[in-house]
């Protein structure tokens, strides 16, 4: 065996002529630099100073010590990952497309009350559900509107909005889940609002996409490579344009926004934590994309069913 160790001297100890290279609080730090020097021929001095440790060489070694130390740092220093992206998918804009035309659809065949039936009155989500269980409104409520305005509004903020959503985590999944976040939304409000109210609309819809993007950007895996403030600013976010857009008007349905937005928002972290590579499949998003429009198919299927 070799002691390769360097002795520690003091300040009084240290000949004059010696210049400083290196300092730290730490002795094995200093002691790893002096066995780097002496690997190349250097001679240094550990000497103890202001409550740490100084290494200290001949001035005529400063330069060669300098190169070499600055090497083992950089060799040391680690290698910044870059952030992982996820990536876009493809034909993200054949589920907002869809979105609008049946939302269209409906409007058109609510507003000629189509078949003979009232449209509003057998679709539209109220108060009365927990007691009555016709929890297919909770899926036909979405597909209704008051006016052209009330429409076009959410025609423009979904579309937007369930596009981003599908850039993400592809068109079938994401319309998937925004369906399946604005029925539990739906839910969760028939629960709270008073049996004589009712409600329809596809806002509760448009919350459940902002939450999914809030939700996803929050949990993904991406972001697990992001500090603590850049990670949660998505979900604030969201909260603030929540806050901002859809607590306002006197007709407005606050609750069926919050827990729309809720519910997304519960989705999207689901759906952060899977491997992106498992909505890459045709398969999975075809099927998920069909189950959310057949979903919305057979609850209006069986509405009119029972209203005829």
């Amino acid at each position: 065996m070799v002691d390769v160790s360097h002795p520690v001297i003091t300040e009084l100890e240290r000949p004059a002529e010696l210049v400083e290279i290196f300092f730290s609080y730490r002795l094995p730090e200093c002691e790893q630099q002096t066995l780097v020097l002496s690997a190349v021929g250097i001679h240094s001095w550990i000497v103890v100073r202001g409550g740490g440790y100084a290494i200290f060489v001949t001035p005529e070694s400063l330069p060669l010590a300098q190169k070499h130390l600055s090497e083992i740092a950089l060799e040391a220093r680690p290698t910044p990952q870059p952030l992982r992206a996820a990536p876009a998918h493809s034909h993200a804009w054949i589920g907002s497309v869809l979105y609008a035309i049946i939302l269209m659809w409906v409007s058109y065949a609510a507003g000629i009350d189509l078949f003979g039936i009232d449209w509003l009155d057998a679709g539209a989500l109220n108060g009365t559900l927990p007691s009555t269980h016709e929890w297919w409104r909770v899926l036909t409520a979405l597909t209704l509107h008051a006016d052209v305005a009330h429409l076009v509004g959410n025609l423009v903020f979904g579309i937007v909005l369930g596009y981003l959503a599908s850039l993400a985590v592809g068109g079938g999944v994401a319309w998937a889940a925004i369906v399946l976040g604005a029925a539990l939304g739906n839910m969760l409000d028939a629960f709270w609002m008073p049996r004589q109210n009712s409600s329809i609309g596809a806002s509760t819809a448009v919350f459940a996409a902002l939450g999914l993007l809030s939700g996803h950007a929050w949990r993904s895996d991406a972001a697990a490579d992001l500090r603590r403030v850049k990670r949660w600013a998505p979900l604030v976010g969201g909260v603030m344009l929540l806050a901002f857009t859809g607590m306002g008007g006197e007709h407005t349905d606050i609750v069926a926004h919050v827990t729309g937005f809720v519910s997304g928002c519960a989705l999207g972290a689901v759906l952060g934590k899977v491997k992106q590579h498992r909505f890459a499949p045709r398969s999975v998003q075809l099927a998920a994309g069909a189950s959310s429009i057949a979903a919305v198919v057979a609850a209006w299927a069986w509405s009119l069913t029972q209203s005829t």
